[in-house]
């Protein structure tokens, strides 16, 4: 099972973030995030797209960095809102 909307998700470095959307682009699971603190507060300075990677019952992101991949995702979710 992945992630859905609204789960908050926490990276290896503890940095978390909450699902904002989802959007399928070339067969694959990404993710809208914005930051959230320890008392579940928005960060709103922390806006990040994530690719899900599933690995048996384990789920996994990682965050896009690509530029060109990041406008055509920022496109696909902005559509969706």
């Amino acid at each position: 099972m992945g992630l859905e909307i609204d789960t908050i998700i926490t990276l290896s470095n503890n940095e978390r973030y909450v699902v904002l959307n989802e959007t399928m682009y070339s067969g694959k699971k990404y993710f809208l995030t914005t930051g959230v603190d320890e008392k579940k507060e928005i960060k709103s300075d922390q806006v990040a797209i994530f690719l899900e990677e599933i690995e048996g019952l384990d789920v996994y992101v990682r965050r896009v960095t690509d530029p060109e991949l990041l406008v055509q995702l920022t496109k696909l979710l902005k559509e969706q809102m």
